[in-house]
């Protein structure tokens, strides 16, 4: 999907003229976006659990505000987003092979994303930007590891982290003050230790992209 959401951007730069008139994107504008969200959360456990078993797609929804400038054919200014975020209750488990019984499970969930970036980008119409986009994100994090038995324990750690994100995007204004976009951003965050009194120690590497749709209204 990601592939196809990039060739179409640069077929679209192709194909269409270059005729922009200076400050018709200049301005506050503010939006609502719904998409779906993949998650790739990296795992470094115990052989019997793999990474792939805390992938998940879902559904995402959230709002943004921002702030642009044009110079001729070009675009650049500032956005701020918050979306909700539907990776809940991501989780594996597997029963010891030496001493059966013995089970050992782990959780991972994520709620929320929020986010300021910069973005750039080139009108290839009056009416169709192509941009680029990067900043830092901030989320929060519930992870845990257990393990039953008579040695067995619990940890948890519930951790909001700041990280980067980067991505690429479509917008087109389809009327004097409002836009559809579509765009993709990826995130990417520092690893998460969780583990101890009992339970493994084990890593999470938490990593996320989001393909959304929104609209706008420029003021």
């Amino acid at each position: 999907m990601i592939k196809i959401f990039y060739a179409s951007v640069a077929l679209a730069a192709l194909a269409a003229p270059a005729n922009a008139q200076d400050g018709h994107w200049t301005g506050y504008y503010a939006g609502a976006e719904i998409g779906a969200g993949f998650s790739h959360p990296g795992f470094d456990g115990p052989a019997g659990v793999s990474g792939s078993d805390f992938d998940d797609t879902a559904f995402i929804g959230g709002v943004y505000a921002g702030h642009d400038w044009q110079a001729g054919q070009f675009v650049y200014g500032g956005v701020a987003s918050f979306d909700f975020l539907g990776f809940h209750n991501q989780n594996s488990s597997w029963v010891d092979p030496i001493f059966g019984g013995k089970t050992h499970s782990y959780d991972y969930d994520l709620d929320w994303v929020a986010s300021a970036r910069a973005r750039a980008g080139f009108l290839a119409s009056d009416q169709f930007l192509l941009y680029g986009t990067a900043g830092v994100a901030v989320t929060r994090f519930e992870t845990s590891s257990s393990t039953t038995g008579i040695f067995g324990g619990a940890d948890e750690v519930n951790t909001t982290k700041v990280g980067g994100a980067f991505g690429a995007g479509v917008e087109y204004a389809f009327a004097p003050h409002w836009a559809l976009k579509t765009e993709y951003v990826h995130y990417l965050f520092s690893d998460i230790h969780v583990g101890g009194n009992g339970a493994d120690e084990v890593t999470f590497k938490p990593s996320f992209g989001t393909l959304n749709f929104g609209v706008s209204y420029r003021f």
